[in-house]
């Protein structure tokens, strides 16, 4: 059975991004062996002096770190376990002031480690999570599929971005306009739904 990585940041009370998750669960449960992620209760550590310095000591110089030393980037590996370890990954993230929630965005910087999800080759970057698809689920209270808001999404198209970097294509399902037009949000998540699961149908049809 393939196997699929949820990872989650859903921590608003009555989230409609949530709602997409688990929509996109109750479809696909029984259909994968499914591994939750929950960024609100499993953090990840932000790039500060020690573990950064480690990581490009480690990543980039080739230097052994000591066991204490690997232990303080032990998460960012158990995420990239996680990863290499998945067949899809399902990201399901509210936008925040035009981009992704710093938990989030701290979540991709555990993720991306050299020589391990990504290459420099003589052509360029190569990433090495290879036979992989990703699907970001979105919502957010303005629309930003329509400008002049779409010219200021930073969100989707870095989401697209790192997981190319590490070598998987992704798609997106998005609820935009939440609160913009909340006379119309039970149909918008209504529609978004319906994508989830054509989306979940064609991963595991």
């Amino acid at each position: 059975m393939k196997k699929t990585l949820i990872v989650q940041y859903t921590p608003r009370i009555d989230s409609n991004t949530k709602k997409l998750v688990d929509s996109f669960v109750e479809y696909a449960q029984d259909k994968t062996e499914i591994t939750f992620l929950d960024l609100t209760k499993n953090t990840p550590d932000l790039l500060l002096e020690e573990n950064l310095n480690l990581y490009v000591q480690r990543n980039f110089g080739g230097v052994e770190l000591t066991e204490e030393q690997s232990q303080i980037l032990a998460k960012n590996d158990e995420y990239v376990a996680q990863i290499l370890a998945a067949d899809y990954i399902v990201l399901a993230t509210p936008m925040y002031n035009f981009t992704l929630p710093a938990t989030v965005k701290a979540w991709f910087d555990a993720i991306v480690q050299a020589g391990v999800t990504f290459t420099k080759t003589t052509e360029g970057l190569k990433g090495l999570c290879e036979n992989k698809e990703a699907l970001l689920l979105m919502t957010s209270g303005t629309d930003f599929s329509i400008e002049p808001y779409s010219a200021v999404d930073f969100a989707t198209p870095l989401v697209k971005t790192i997981f190319g970097l590490i070598g998987i294509p992704s798609q997106k399902v998005t609820a935009f306009g939440t609160q913009q037009y909340a006379d119309k949000l039970t149909t918008f998540i209504e529609n978004a739904e319906a994508k989830v699961k054509e989306a979940a149908t064609n991963w595991y049809s």
